[in-house]
């Protein structure tokens, strides 16, 4: 997202399931309030109406990003998609880029990339991203297996590096705020920059960019909570005075 936002895109950013650290980052990234999507507490019409709400909001969006939660089809039950990324991507039609950690693994990853493309065919796996890779002979085995085994391309290659790790604690990741605190100012924005570069080095982003292109169209949902009676398509708090 810092990125895409470094290099003039505005990037709406969502996050599956009921997370409220990840979006504190998102939003403070990107300058845009970050949303969150939930399949087991929101209907189908309700998450859709959330999405295309966001991305028309404050001039409109360039590119929509959802991170997902823990894997791909983890979610509420063990038998169905409920509450997944992957009922999110179903939902939204959008493309999938897998992120792998890569740790120790070259060949290997072709099986896990071919594993989940075939799991749900439903899901489209449209590019993958190889995180904590060792060295130039670890990218390029692990990128070889999986084009030639999946046809899934390889849009991004990320190094072991610790700067790139933001603050944790038992809970996991801090929210935003206090990593700026705990930092201070210059030392946060360093990071963030520090990885921003990382980022821009490593990964495609005109390919990651092609690919969010090919995402199928959504058609603005009818009764949308946000708007008014009136139709005039504001909300109802910027409303006042509407004939």
């Amino acid at each position: 997202m810092a990125a895409l936002v470094s290099k003039g895109y505005k990037v709406q950013p969502f996050k599956v399931a009921l997370d409220y650290i990840d979006p504190s980052y998102h939003t403070e990234i990107t300058g845009r309030f970050c949303r969150n999507l939930d399949g087991y507490l929101m209907d189908e019409h309700g998450i859709l109406d959330v999405y295309t709400h966001a991305c028309e909001t404050g001039g409109g969006a360039d590119i929509a990003i959802i991170e997902g939660v823990r894997g791909l089809f983890e979610g509420f039950e063990s038998l169905s998609d409920l509450g997944s990324t992957a009922q999110i991507a179903k939902i939204l039609k959008c493309p999938v880029v897998f992120v792998i950690n890569a740790r120790s693994i070259t060949r290997s990853a072709a099986a896990l990339i071919s594993g989940y493309k075939n799991f749900d065919p439903d899901v489209e796996i449209a590019g993958v991203i190889l995180n904590n890779i060792g060295g130039r002979r670890h990218a390029q085995k692990a990128k070889e297996a999986i084009e030639y085994y999946t046809g899934v391309p390889v849009i991004g290659i990320i190094p072991r590096d610790p700067s790139m790790q933001i603050s944790m604690r038992h809970l996991g990741l801090m929210p935003a705020l206090e990593g700026r605190r705990r930092l201070g100012d210059g030392g946060f924005e360093n990071r963030l920059h520090g990885i921003e570069e990382i980022i821009n080095k490593g990964i495609d982003v005109d390919r990651f960019l092609e690919i969010a292109g090919s995402a199928s169209p959504l058609t603005v949902q009818e009764n949308s909570i946000f708007f008014s009676r009136c139709k005039c398509r504001l909300s109802q708090a910027e409303n006042r005075g509407c004939p």
